[in-house]
């Protein structure tokens, strides 16, 4: 056990006390250097700052003062030029201005001289001279701004001169006007001009002026007024003379001050000459105290080392020989120390370690001994381990290199330690041969799967050494020459780890999947392209367009527009001449298309016959309208197509970029829009589409979703307007007319929803719903009313509905459900309709009428009305259309009465009945009937009806007849 020590026994507190020691002293003695110069540097620099301040106040002192003295020349010139008293206060003002401060300068000195008493004496002596130049100037001014006699004696010279030129006796006197005009002149002379005469020389001319007058006893006021005039000029010379003293008074006083003044400096500027000394002594004092300092420190801590030295170099030494000799196998060496510090129990320590040492040694060589001898045994076995591991890893490295997969397997670092043979292929590295070698180089280019060259941290090892996961299904390309394709690669690429979890290499397999990437590409291309025409189809023209209008969101100032090209007649053209020839065409159209874009704009084709055309980085709407016009140009011109000559041409419809559009189908949607616009303009092939566009397609789309939801809940009616006899105005039948009862909108015209339902196909279950509401509700008419049996139902067939494959079948399920004869109806077809499907309509018409219905050709004048139409059709009634009778009222145009004249003759030629449509006044009834026109409905004789008013209105029928 290791005995405890004295702190000041141990090496580390003799070390501490003696070198503590030495800091302590150096410690002491720099404070008391750095005090001393402190206290020295303090005092010197007060001196210096106090002389400095001695000196600007000295220095302000003396030009207030001048200042004072320019201030007083001031006024006792304007003064003397007898200006005006503004002026002479003004200087007053200044010279008391410059006094005050040069007042203050002085209060400020004498503040200052109680830290120095250096120059008290010249500080009361300045403060005398500034009382009695304040005293005298003060006295001097106070007559100058008091007293006015330079006026008073103007006044009274003026007064004098108009006295004797009043005065005839004295003007006669050239003495007294001799006299009076020199005493005139030498008063300018005096004070006016400011050039100083003689006073004297004035005050003789005007005792010799008032002599003369003393001579002429007649003139008593004269004399009074040269005698008030003498007495004031005294008062104004004695002024004169008393400013005069006071000015040499203050010039001696300011030749004192200026030489107070430059003592009060002198004694400044030794002051501070001293100071500068007394603080560069204490400099240099400094620097010999702290060299003192520290030459005591060095011999101090010189004697310390070497006496520490001493007591730790000569155990250290012994140690370290003893060391030596124990390291080079001698284990009988002991240490004797006799110090009973650090060292002591070293030597204690190692004495007992060279004992155990010793002990075990000796136990050791027995071991060995033993293990030796079972070693022997294990190298024997060993031996044959290893010839049956290098056989494995033989097999293992044939293995490895018949894989058609590439295999890299690298190690913690990245470095390749081992490629197979098609690994090595693929990856072009660098190696004379597939031994392991860190030296292993990638010679090929790594790419991902958009051709940009792949960064170290994003290759499959380096990712797999980053996340030390597997990685799975990573494709990766190889370009081992960039002028040949690249060679695509499934990745697959695991971490492996020792016993202690950690990475200890990386296995990569390389899966060459080149052809199956060139299979997906083709795929890709044939998703996105149309097969007839190489152009891009409607799902990459929607993600080119969605790409635009999102750029046109991040630069407002980037233009796109979109062209919806819809070829006219192509199908006649199609169905006529073949699909071959049709393909042909798109092909041509295709072709000039692209031929009038740039490389940057887009040619799509949707499929039939419709094109889009997308035009980016425009910088005007006027560049779509010269592409267009170019478009139809060649469009228009003849083609040969299989030795056939083809006339096309195209409908147009523009849609231009805007911020509103989120997604590539919205602009689509709003071009096709405008092109079916352009398609029914007859003035131009091309339409813009406009936000009126817009509103009418939300309308249609609205009024289509609402037209499905009337069919789900039943929202239609029917109303029923009365045919009558032209003649007898007897009740022949009604014609069933559709109303839709919109919830918000009320009635909806048939003219807006009947096209809108034969667009979308929903005009086959709505006829299906009129023919079977028609029916029920004539038939009830008949089980209720006997006069209704001769009466006729007229139902409006479809064109889609009268197409269908069942429609005969619903008209024959209709009149069987409810229980109505087929004479009582007829159905009202157009000539559209007829002459559309001949062949359909010649073999229904005769079906129909077997069961005794008729046919009635509907607003026949308005389409074909074609005559052989009507020999060849089976028709029972014409009707003439509301246009031609709206032509027979009062001012009758001649052309509608011959048409409405024809068609009554034809028809009574062919054995058919005549009804007139939308029969408005008496005056149309009886021009009819003139016509021997048979029946006749309109507003003249009742409006669509009700199905309960039309039962009223057969109820009046009933009780007309039996009246009769």
């Amino acid at each position: 056990m290791t005995p405890k020590l004295h702190w000041l026994k141990t090496i580390r507190g003799q070390l501490m006390l003696g070198f503590g020691g030495i800091l302590l002293l150096n410690l002491i003695g720099a404070v008391i250097i750095y005090g001393t110069l402190q206290h020295f540097r303090h005092r010197a620099q007060g001196t210096i700052d106090y002389t400095a301040r001695v000196r600007e106040l000295n220095l302000e002192l003396k030009s207030n003062f001048l200042l004072t003295r320019r201030a007083e020349h001031n006024l006792l010139d304007n003064w003397q030029l007898k200006t005006l008293s503004p002026e002479i206060q003004n200087a007053l003002n200044s010279q008391e201005k410059y006094l005050k401060q040069a007042r203050q300068n002085l209060s400020t000195l004498q503040t200052l001289q109680q830290q120095n008493s250096d120059i008290e004496e010249e500080l009361t002596i300045l403060q005398s001279l500034f009382t009695n130049y304040e005293s005298a100037f003060k006295n001097t001014t106070e007559r100058i701004i008091d007293n006015d006699e330079g006026y008073q004696l103007y006044q009274q010279l003026q007064t004098l001169i108009n006295q004797f030129v009043n005065d005839r006796t004295l003007v006669r006197n050239r003495t007294i006007e001799r006299l009076l005009l020199k005493a005139i002149a030498q008063q300018q002379k005096h004070f006016q001009t400011g050039k100083q005469g003689s006073p004297t020389d004035l005050r003789a001319s005007l005792e010799e002026l008032q002599t003369a007058l003393k001579n002429n006893p007649t003139n008593t006021p004269i004399q009074k007024l040269a005698q008030d005039y003498a007495t004031t000029l005294d008062s104004l010379l004695l002024l004169e003379q008393q400013v005069l003293f006071n000015q040499i008074v203050a010039e001696n006083i300011n030749k004192e001050i200026d030489r107070i003044l430059e003592v009060i400096s002198q004694r400044s500027k030794i002051q501070a000459e001293q100071a500068r000394s007394e603080l560069i002594r204490t400099a240099n004092y400094s620097r010999i105290a702290l060299l003192i300092t520290l030459i005591t420190s060095l011999a101090l801590t010189l004697w310390v080392s070497l006496w520490l030295g001493k007591k730790i170099v000569e155990p250290l030494t012994q140690l370290t020989k003893v060391s030596e000799r124990i390291a080079q196998g001698s284990l009988e060496e002991t240490l004797e120390f006799s110090t009973s510090n650090e060292f002591g129990i070293v030597a204690t320590a190692l004495n007992q370690m060279l004992t155990q040492l010793r002990e075990t040694l000796t136990h050791l060589e027995q071991r060995v001994t033993e293990r030796t001898q079972a070693l022997q045994a294990k190298t024997e076995s060993l031996e044959i381990t290893l010839r049956k591991l290098r056989l494995s890893k033989a097999n293992y490295y044939e293995l490895i290199n018949n894989l058609q997969a590439g295999v890299i397997i690298y190690n913690a670092e990245g470095n390749i330690m081992m490629a197979n043979l098609a690994g090595w292929k693929l990856l072009d590295i660098c190696s004379e041969s597939l031994s392991l070698s860190p030296s292993l180089e990638i010679g090929a280019t790594l790419i991902d799967e958009s051709g940009a060259r792949l960064p170290p941290e994003k290759r499959p090892c380096q990712q797999v050494l980053r996340t030390q996961v597997p990685l799975e299904n990573y494709v990766m390309g190889i370009q081992r020459n960039p002028s040949i394709a690249p060679i695509w690669t499934l990745v697959n690429a695991f971490p492996s780890f020792d016993d202690q979890n950690c990475l200890t290499q990386v296995v990569v397999l390389l899966l060459d999947i080149t052809d199956r990437k060139l299979a997906e590409e083709q795929l890709r291309y044939r998703a996105l392209h149309d097969a007839l025409t190489g152009l891009p189809n409607r799902t990459l023209l929607t993600e080119r367009l969605d790409h635009a209008i999102q750029r046109v969101k991040r630069y407002p100032d980037k233009l796109f527009a979109v062209l919806f090209i819809d070829l006219d007649r192509f199908k006649v053209i199609n169905d006529s001449l073949g699909h071959l020839v049709g393909d042909q065409l798109l092909i041509y159209i295709a072709d000039t298309l692209k031929s009038h874009v740039r490389s940057c704009d887009t040619v799509a084709r949707l499929g039939g016959d419709e094109f889009v055309i997308l035009l980016e980085d425009l910088s005007s709407p006027h560049e779509v309208i010269q592409v267009i016009e170019r478009i139809e140009e060649d469009i228009k011109k003849p083609v040969q197509v299989m030795n056939k000559t083809l006339f096309t041409s195209a409908s147009i419809g523009i849609a231009m970029s805007s911020s509103e559009y989120a997604t590539g189908e919205d602009i689509l949607r709003d071009a096709d829009n405008a092109m079916y616009r352009a398609k029914g303009n007859n003035l131009t092939s091309y339409e813009l589409f406009n936000v009126e566009m817009r509103q009418t397609v939300q309308e249609i789309f609205e009024l289509e979703t609402s037209l499905r939801q009337a069919l789900e809940e039943q929202q239609f009616i029917l109303h029923y307007q009365p045919i009558v006899s032209t003649n007898s105005l007897q009740l022949l039948g009604f014609e069933a007319l559709v109303r839709w009862v919109h919830p918000d909108k009320d009635l909806i015209s048939p003219r807006k929803f009947i096209p809108l339902a034969e667009e979308t196909g929903l005009i086959i279950p709505l006829s299906e719903w009129i023919f079977e509401e028609a029916c029920g509700q004539m038939a009830q008419w008949c089980a209720h009313f006997p006069i209704a049996n001769s009466l006729k139902i007229s139902v409006n067939i479809a064109a889609y509905h009268f197409q269908s494959p069942q429609f005969l079948a619903t008209i024959e399920q209709t009149l069987a459900k409810t229980k109505l004869l087929g004479k009582n109806l007829k159905l009202e077809l157009t000539e559209s309709l007829l002459i559309k499907n001949t062949d359909r309509v010649l073999s229904l018409l005769p079906q129909l009428q077997k069961q005794g219905i008729e046919i009635s050709l509907d607003d026949f004048g308005t389409g074909y009305s074609s005559l052989n139409y009507l020999k060849r059709f089976p028709i029972n009634t014409l009707k003439i259309d509301k246009s031609f009778v709206d032509g027979l009222d009062y001012d009758s145009n001649q052309a509608d009465v011959s048409i409405i004249k024809a068609i009554i003759y034809i028809a009574q030629s062919l054995g058919m009945n005549v009804v007139a449509e939308g029969v408005e006044t008496d005056f149309q009834r009886k021009q009819l009937q003139k016509l021997q026109c048979e029946a006749i409905q309109g507003y003249l004789i009742f409006p669509p009806l009700t199905s309960q008013e039309a039962t009223n209105f057969i109820n009046s029928q009933l009780s007309v007849i039996s009246n009769q």
